[in-house]
C-alpha cells in the first residue's frame, strides 16, 4: 500500500472520511428527545444547553460530535441541537441539574427547515436568542467602525471638503482665481 505523504493532515481530509452518513433532517421521534440551544461550553465535553421552557440542563457531548465528527457538527453558544434525556436519572435536586445526551446538531440551514417541518412547536424563545447573540457581534462591530486613522494632512483635506459641501448646501457660489480667469465651481 502507498504511504499518503501529502503534507500536513492529508490524510485526516482524505475522501474517505468525508462521507457524511444521511442527509435527512433529524426530527424528534419520542418525548424523551428533544430541542435545546446551546447557552455555554463548561469544557471537555459538556455543556450547558436550554430547552424551548427555559429549563437549563447539563448535554454531554457524545464521542460522534467530538474529533474528526467536530468538522461538521461545530457546537457553540446559539447553536440548536436535538438532545436526549436520561429517564433512568432522578429528579434534580435544587443545586443539580439535569443531565442529557447530545442526539443531532443542527446547522443555520436545518433551522429554517426544522421550524417549517416542525409546527407544533413554539420556536420564538430560540430565535429571540439567536438575536441576542447575533447583536452582540454587532456591537462590538460598530466600536470598530468608530475608530479612524488619520493624520494632519488629511485632517485638513477633510475640513476642506467639508466647508466647501456647506457653502453649497447655503447657497454661496465659490470662485476660484487663477491667471485672471474667473472659474466658477459650480459649472464644472
Amino acid at each position: 500500500m502507498v504511504k499518503n505523504a501529502g503534507g500536513n493532515k492529508a490524510k485526516g481530509y482524505a475522501r474517505k472520511n468525508m462521507v457524511k452518513g444521511s442527509y435527512a433532517l433529524r426530527i424528534s421521534e419520542d418525548p424523551a428527545e428533544i430541542y435545546a440551544q446551546v447557552v455555554k461550553i463548561l469544557g471537555g465535553s459538556i455543556c450547558r444547553v436550554t430547552n424551548l421552557q427555559g429549563i437549563e440542563m447539563n448535554c454531554h457531548i457524545r464521542g460522534k460530535f467530538r474529533g474528526r465528527g467536530k468538522r461538521d457538527n461545530t457546537i457553540i453558544p446559539g447553536t440548536w441541537v436535538l438532545v436526549g434525556l436520561r429517564e433512568w436519572e432522578k429528579e434534580a435536586s435544587p443545586g443539580k441539574l439535569l443531565n442529557c445526551d447530545l442526539i443531532e446538531v443542527y446547522s443555520d440551514g436545518d433551522k429554517s427547515k426544522l421550524q417549517n417541518s416542525v409546527t407544533s412547536v413554539d420556536w420564538s424563545s430560540f430565535v429571540t436568542n439567536d438575536r441576542k447573540t447575533i447583536g452582540s457581534t454587532s456591537e462590538t462591530n460598530d466600536l470598530a467602525s468608530e475608530i479612524v486613522f488619520t493624520d494632519d494632512k488629511t485632517m485638513e483635506y477633510k475640513a476642506l471638503i467639508d466647508a466647501h459641501l456647506e457653502e453649497s448646501k447655503t447657497g454661496n457660489v465659490t470662485t476660484i482665481v487663477m491667471d485672471e480667469e474667473e472659474i466658477n465651481i459650480d459649472d464644472i
